[in-house]
């Protein structure tokens, strides 16, 4: 148990600290409560998209607690008139983990429904100190990572908080959340990735325009189709290229491609030229994983052309700016699965939570 957190440090909680953290685990009033959810994006999503796929939607989860009761205590802090994000409030009480909880049981409060195991108007919790952001996201993470109850974009987003805000290392962030340090290390592999694709990944938010030398990218909301996994947002992030290059080549991996046509067709000297390129692209992913090739030492740009002008991949006859990117991107594509074979939506035992 968290108690207090210190650059690169972590600090467990004292016998006393932790008898007053659990001394109120009874009925509290709604109306004594503050919940603020925007400091839980998780819980903000789930409750307004009214569709979490881990608990069969939202209505499913409050009329769940409306038949059975509610099972699990959500946990407070004390206020002292201000909120975490610094808002003066009346309420005496702030939520620290339970928002969806608390949400169903005020929305069925307000229906007056009963619920099983409540006196009307109140909520099962407990109090713990909590005075800083930090520890507010190291407890809430806690929960949810015992609970299994974190997807990867939020698993990267918390360890990327406790890093770059609360100025914790790697050893300090496996230790707080228990799990290992080389999942950290994952995590923050990830997490180094440009703002704007991380958003995206969590929660489809749009990407504003780039410039770059290959031209002007752009998603707007709903444009996107495919959803990386974490190895691919993992192998992204190796890419030796700027911010704006990373983005762009993001924004050409989820957005869907342009239709081919009759896919009954027989394949055209440009699907050939495609394929190869494909080909000889998971190829060199093979010899990075057999070590024979380091990761990072390819440039598309420098490997894929016209044949009679010496480039080791070609191209075909069409040379232009947009066959070039496209090709580079299958490319791209293609040598990452090979790279990340196997780790394709799973993590080796001893990088996952509960091999601690």
């Amino acid at each position: 148990m968290v108690s207090h957190t210190s650059k690169g440090k972590v600090t467990p909680m004292s016998a006393t600290q932790q008898n007053a953290a659990t001394a109120l685990s009874q009925p509290v009033d709604l109306s004594k409560i503050y919940a603020d959810y925007d400091l839980n994006s998780r819980s903000k999503r789930n409750i307004e998209d009214m569709a979490d796929t881990e608990s069969a939607g939202f209505e499913g989860f409050q009329a769940n607690i409306g038949t059975n009761g509610q099972i699990t205590n959500i946990i407070l802090r004390n206020t002292n008139g201000k909120s975490l994000s610094g808002k003066k409030v009346d309420q005496p009480y702030e939520v620290v983990v339970g928002f969806r909880r608390f949400r169903a049981i005020s929305n069925l409060h307000a229906k007056k429904a009963k619920v099983p195991n409540l006196p009307p108007g109140t909520i099962l919790a407990e109090v713990r100190e909590v005075k800083t952001i930090i520890e507010f996201r190291i407890l809430n993470g806690i929960e949810n990572v015992q609970r299994k109850d974190l997807k990867a974009p939020d698993m990267v987003f918390l360890a990327r908080e406790l890093a770059t805000v609360g100025g914790m290392n790697q050893v300090s962030i496996a230790d707080a959340l228990g799990i290992t340090q080389g999942w950290v290390s994952k995590l923050l592999k990830v997490g180094g990735l440009p703002l704007p694709v991380l958003e995206h990944w969590r929660d489809n938010k749009p990407i504003a325009a780039i410039q770059t030398k290959d031209g002007v990218f752009e998603l707007k909301a709903g444009e996107s189709k495919t959803e990386l996994t974490e190895p691919e947002m993992r192998a992204l992030a190796e890419l030796k290229s700027t911010p704006e290059e990373i983005t762009a080549r993001y924004i050409r991996l989820v957005r869907p491609a342009p239709a081919q046509g009759d896919s009954d067709a027989a394949p055209t000297e440009k699907d050939k030229i495609l394929e190869n390129v494909k080909e000889t692209a998971a190829l060199m992913g093979c010899m990075v994983r057999a070590g024979v090739l380091d990761n990072g030492s390819l440039d598309w740009n420098r490997v894929i052309g016209p044949k009679k002008k010496g480039y080791p991949i070609d191209c075909g006859k069409d040379d232009n700016q947009e066959r070039l990117i496209e090709l580079g991107d299958a490319a791209q594509e293609a040598f990452d699965k090979e790279v990340t074979k196997g780790a394709r939506g799973v993590e080796r035992k001893s990088d996952h939570p509960s091999a601690n």
